[in-house]
């Protein structure tokens, strides 16, 4: 019993002692403490210079300061008589990796594969043999100035050849006193990309008829952060109105900026007199807080809250506070000071007869010091000449916008429209916006046809938002239009919600006039609704009841909806309606997301119809491992493979699953930025071995990228191995296979865990302290027996 005692005890001290080997000098184990049966120390002194490393080639995961890397082949060596080796990192992959060139000037060349801390000051290497990876951590002051999340050019993706379906399908019966109507509907969203090109198209058919929506080819030019159209092109308009258009078109896209800073936020400037803590605060959240020396200090990558409010500057430096404040409001115009935008297309109107005129617009917007935007836009065609000017800019009294708008008709006649906005959120609770546009612009005739018209505009809009302390949140809106000889509509609106713990109350009243040609009208409605989950879970039922007012609202409903399923994957809804008539109406749907897409059934009825409906939508992706189902389709997609994985998770895949052939589809990662992907390996079997379980990727718009999982698919044995005279092997020692790679570590007792599905091939067993330092291992099989075997093993 003491032998077995200080055995233990020996052994808590040896893994703290290994533990904390890393961040100390030589350590010296006492071997004594563990011991055999037969009496013999076990040698430990593998461990006593920290990472237990023996020289060889490792397929590791490489991190720099948390942050995964990549994972590759990478050769341990070691320097003198040591008995860990370290890793041989070139100098052109520290780069790659965020080191800053300026610190890498080597001492030696590179060849010589120095350790990193000879290489760079304070900087250090550990290597875990058992998980495989390789954590390099490397002071913030030597590495490169990089804004989170930004991918250099170089390592965006375009992906791989393949092709894309996004459908959707939809039938529809109707049964009523005039009689039945049945209504199908298809729609897509194809695809082919072939490197750095990408082929779309969409359409629909209802009706026994197809339409198009678009079709064109595209490709992304890092050179000029933009990407370029040839085609029949979707309709666009970011300053001008948008038109229908079959040509070409050259576009910046903010998703591309280096920096980061694809929308505005407020530049930071000022001057520390000393040592100083800067804190930038918004709304009393803290958006960054830095430490800065004597001198002027610029803080340009600040992602400000979406509401708006002014940013808070506060200056703490040898005991004194210095605060100022920096004017921002959220407006679609605002760029971050030096960024340009632009836009630019020429071709042909699509109409639906006569002649398309041909056409050639363009817009430009930069952002300039003190947060002023300018922008301009332009259009030219053989019916009509616009051009637009305008500016906004961050003020005291909140954001202002305005522009002007100058056309020029060929048949005679020129105008001009105005429009000026302003914004501006009070203190931290309320939220103003107004918005006036009054002038002439040029309106199509119809919708078949391009020519235009000369065409009057006056508008109002004013919305109005406010948090009343605990007591809800009130809304108010009025908006006024004149459209020329059309008419003119007037609407006012007023809401207020709030939430009583799980209680949710919601009521909007709405007035809306109208004078047009068919006469004057006024309409008055109302809605109150109210909610409230039924129990603690989010993901569980919700009943609501809904009473609408006014001389055409429909019926007060109750209703109950809600998601099931452990992973959200089934929503209900259940609803009863009861119409002036004093007959009751009842609807149900259910939707289920599967690993194709999503199929939806509801039903209705009421005195006078009843109707039933069924759809389904999803996604497939086409490539050189067959094709694969998606639940859906985003702007780029990451096409996962984990060869025999069946059934394991993807974390960022919102519930997909690694399908029969080893392939997912994870639908929406963000285009020129690092988009994590995760495996979860529960659901897939155990004698699936993940090399490694997390990868990150940075596709360009539109790409498929494909993510391989490498997958060690194999079966795990139990071996006991011993020498020839009964003795077990060292504790620690190193396991190879017979290509000479790192499998394993040997446990108490000799004990080892193998996978693989030859477990007759040949073993190798080495480690530190001895003349010999290693031996062949010569497994005995078992007897058969119906559950999976042990085997023993001699020592050789």
């Amino acid at each position: 019993m003491r032998t077995f005692a200080s055995q233990l005890f020996g052994a808590c001290i040896t893994v703290a002692r290994i533990a904390r080997a890393q961040d100390a000098g030589e350590v010296e184990f006492e071997g004594a403490f563990l011991t055999t049966s037969g009496g013999a120390a076990l040698d430990v002194s593998r461990f006593s210079r920290g990472n237990p490393v023996l020289p060889g080639n490792y397929h590791v995961d490489i991190r720099m300061n948390g942050e995964w890397q990549a994972r590759r082949p990478v050769r341990f060596e070691s320097v003198g008589d040591r008995a860990d080796a370290h890793a041989c990192i070139a100098r052109d992959e520290l780069i790659a990796f965020g080191v800053d060139p300026a610190v890498l000037t080597p001492r030696e060349g590179d060849a010589s594969c120095l350790p990193i801390e000879r290489r760079l000051d304070s900087a250090t290497a550990r290597f875990d043999v058992g998980e495989q990876r390789l954590d390099i951590e490397v002071p913030q002051a030597a590495m490169a100035r990089r804004r989170d999340g930004v991918v250099p050019p170089e390592q965006w993706d375009d992906g791989i050849a393949a092709g894309l379906l996004s459908w959707r399908v939809n039938a529809r019966h109707t049964s009523a006193s005039r009689g039945n109507a049945t209504a199908l509907l298809a729609a897509g969203d194809a695809g082919i990309n072939v490197g750095a090109w990408r082929l779309r198209h969409a359409g629909s058919w209802t009706g026994g008829r197809y339409g198009y929506r678009h079709t064109y080819v595209e490709r992304s030019l890092a050179v000029w952060r933009a990407r370029v159209r040839v085609g029949d092109l979707p309709l666009t308009g970011e300053l001008i109105s948008p038109v229908r258009l079959r040509g070409i078109s050259v576009a910046s896209d903010m998703r591309m900026a280096t920096d980061g800073t694809d929308g505005y936020a407020p530049r930071v400037k000022g001057v520390a007199l000393a040592h100083a803590r800067v804190r930038v605060m918004q709304a009393g959240v803290v958006l960054r807080e830095v430490l800065v020396p004597p001198g002027p200090f610029d803080i340009d990558d600040l992602y400000a809250a979406t509401r708006g409010g002014d940013i808070e500057v506060e200056i703490e430096e040898q005991g004194r506070l210095r605060t100022f404040r920096v004017p921002y409001f959220p407006a679609p115009e605002l760029l971050r000071e030096g960024h340009t935008s632009y836009a630019f297309s020429a071709g042909r109107t699509v109409v639906a007869r006569g002649v398309a005129p041909a056409i050639v617009q363009g817009s430009w917007r930069r952002g300039f010091a003190r947060g002023v935007t300018t922008f301009a836009g332009g259009r030219a065609s053989s019916d009509n000449a616009s051009l637009l000017l305008g500016s906004a800019l961050p003020t005291r009294a909140g954001t202002v916008s305005a522009e002007v708008t100058h056309t020029r008709w060929s048949s005679g006649g020129q105008g001009m429209l105005w429009r000026v906005r302003h914004g501006r959120l009070w203190g931290t609770s309320t939220l103003v916006s107004v918005g006036v546009a009054r002038g002439y612009e040029s309106q199509p005739r119809s919708r078949s046809a391009f020519a235009s018209r000369r065409h009057a505009i006056r508008r109002f809009d004013v919305l109005m938002q406010r948090e009343l302390a605990g007591r809800g949140v009130l809304g108010v809106s009025v908006s006024h239009a004149s459209d020329g000889n059309l008419g003119s509509r007037h609407d006012e609106a007023i809401s207020w919600a709030r939430h009583w713990r799980q209680l949710s109350v919601d009521l909007t009243l709405r007035r809306s006039r109208r004078n047009d040609a068919s006469g004057r009208s006024s309409e008055a409605t109302g809605q109150l609704s109210v909610s409230m989950p039924l129990g603690l879970s989010p993901s569980g039922a919700t009943v609501y009841a809904t009473v609408p007012a006014g001389a055409r609202a429909g019926a007060p409903r109750i209703g109950l909806h809600g998601i099931a399923g452990a992973e959200g994957t089934t929503q209900y809804g259940l609803a009863f309606a009861r119409h002036r008539s004093g007959r009751h109406g009842v609807d149900a749907s259910l939707s289920r997301r599967l690993p194709w897409g999503e199929l939806t059934g509801a039903v209705a009825r009421s005195v006078a119809v009843r109707a039933a409906s069924i759809s389904a939508s999803g996604g497939l992706v086409v490539h050189a491992g067959g094709v694969t189902p998606a639940q859906r389709l985003g702007d780029a997609v990451a096409l996962v493979h984990a060869r025999g994985a069946t059934g394991a998770g993807v974390a960022t895949g919102a519930g997909t699953r690694i399908g029969g052939r080893g392939y997912a589809v994870v639908p929406h990662l963000m285009p020129y930025r690092w988009n994590p992907i995760d495996l979860d390996p529960g659901g897939t079997s155990l004698d699936i071995a993940f090399a490694s379980t997390h990868r990150r990727i940075a596709p360009t718009a539109g790409a498929v990228v494909r993510v391989p999982f490498e997958t060690d698919v194999a079966t795990t044995w139990l071996v006991t191995a011993r020498f020839a005279d009964g003795r077990p092997v060292p504790f620690g020692a190193e396991v190879l296979d017979s290509a000479s790679r790192s499998v394993g570590l040997v446990g108490q007792g000799g004990r080892i865990f193998l996978r693989t599905d030859d477990i007759a091939g040949r073993w190798t067993l080495r480690w530190a302290g001895d003349a010999a330092g290693q031996c062949t291992l010569r497994l005995h099989p078992p007897a058969p027996t119906t559950a999976r075997p042990r085997y023993t093993g001699v020592c050789e």
